[in-house]
């Protein structure tokens, strides 16, 4: 890669890479919540499609892109929804909103970055043209 890339191509490289690392931390909690709902296959699932997309993206530039944009607002969707279902899943816990549940509840922080990752996979990936 050049040194000279432009910077869309470094974000991207930077979201594929965090949204590898986010992935796993998603699958490990989501397994030890034994996948409680069935929305918790979500992330598990499309978050490997989207990196996969990416490096294909990296690779051919073009259609992929849009395909890689289109996927990472799955993925953007997918953790608002998560963020809600997680502070739900903390009122819920026995004593409710307090701070006990907030640290040994579902955390609440991870479904929102993996939004904000994949806002910025998504202006990397719309803006980036040849």
């Amino acid at each position: 890669m050049p040194v000279g890339a432009p910077l869309e191509l470094w974000v991207l490289i930077i979201t594929i890479a965090l949204l590898s690392l986010l992935w796993g931390q998603v699958l490990i909690l989501h397994y030890r919540g034994s996948f409680y709902r069935f929305l918790m296959w979500e992330p598990v699932v499309l978050i490997p499609i989207v990196v996969v997309a990416g490096l294909v993206a990296l690779v051919l530039p073009g259609i992929a892109l849009d395909v890689f944009a289109i996927l990472a607002s799955l993925v953007f969707f997918a953790g608002l929804t998560g963020t809600v279902l997680h502070i739900r899943g903390v009122v819920r816990r026995v004593g409710g909103w307090n701070l006990d549940n907030i640290m040994l509840g579902p955390p609440i922080f991870i479904p929102l970055c993996l939004s904000l990752i994949s806002l910025a996979g998504i202006v990397a990936g719309v803006s980036w043209r040849y």
